[in-house]
């Protein structure tokens, strides 16, 4: 069933008469002239069958009815604005919907949210964790950091953030095991692995030994259980310090060996270029390749 309502018009003119006790000034707020505001509070009134206001040449008073009235519109209208300047707030700056991997999440851009916050203060950002490339025609997503090669169809993608490899164990586990003295060694103990073996399988093949086989390991799909498992002792990890840093420095993981491999993947901030009209989407990206070492160039 729907509602029974006077017309808004005649809601708006008593609400702002009555805030003000003036049609005057209620005519000015609402950009109409007095006699306009003072027939919709007339109609409103008839529509109600009930007075709302106690006029005099030099005063208007508010009946009971209008003030029962007053603050349930004003409260309504005020539900009403608010709701209002979000949604044209997310459509045109303020919600911006980003696609991440955990890990470079805490450890490359958590740290920087402040200065992006600082900068821009309405902008909004809504963060989703995943490490699977975004297909933006079906997702409601604005924008997304991909670790790839940088090519995704339709996609403008700039590169932010390059990884190096090298292996790190714990010394807790180290301190079990013989010394470790040849990368040979090392292949034949579990190893932690990252979404699949290539990674572990590059880095041998960047030291000399591309045919070497791998001791069966465990396999996860996020970098932080990866890092985590090894500063755990459940074996040696190949990691990027962009990301172990700071565990390499409080002594909780150490280089089992120095040699390190870089690939020619990277991570990239991702997104349509339809995406860009909204100023919101657009600053992000630019704060995002502005934080980034890597040479680039945007529109």
């Amino acid at each position: 069933m729907g509602r029974k309502l006077p017309p808004l018009n005649s809601l708006r003119a008593f609400e702002a008469a009555a805030r003000h006790l003036s049609f005057t000034k209620a005519a000015d707020e609402l950009c109409v002239t007095q006699a306009a505001v003072s027939h919709q509070v007339k109609s409103l009134e008839d529509y109600l069958d009930k007075a709302l206001f106690v006029r005099s040449p030099r005063n208007l008073q508010l009946t009971e009815y209008g003030l029962g009235l007053l603050p349930v519109l004003v409260e309504s209208f005020d539900n009403v604005a608010d709701v209002i300047k979000d949604l044209r707030l997310e459509e045109s700056r303020g919600m911006v919907k980003v696609r991440l991997a955990p890990s470079f999440s805490a450890k490359w851009l958590s740290p920087k949210l402040m200065n992006f916050w600082h900068q821009y203060p309405e902008v909004s950002l809504s963060m989703y964790h995943g490490n699977n490339a975004v297909d933006f025609a079906r997702e409601d997503i604005d924008i997304a950091i991909t670790y790839g090669r940088g090519y995704w169809p339709g996609v403008d993608a700039y590169p932010i953030m390059t990884l190096d490899y090298f292996p790190v164990a714990s010394p807790e586990f180290l301190a079990k095991q013989p010394p470790i003295a040849s990368y040979e060694e090392m292949a034949q103990y579990y190893l932690l692995h990252d979404v699949d073996h290539d990674t572990w399988l590059a880095w041998y093949n960047h030291v000399g030994f591309p045919n070497i086989p791998l001791k069966s390991g465990y396999i996860f799909d996020d970098t932080n259980v990866v890092i985590q498992a090894a500063i755990d002792g459940q074996g040696f990890a190949l990691c990027s310090s962009q990301f172990v840093a700071d565990h390499l420095e409080s002594g909780r993981l150490v280089k089992v060996f120095e040699e390190s491999l870089e690939t020619d993947y990277a991570y990239y901030v991702c997104c349509p270029q339809s995406h860009l009209k909204r100023p919101g989407v657009r600053e992000f990206r630019d704060w995002m390749i502005a934080q980034s070492e890597i040479p680039s160039q945007t529109e």
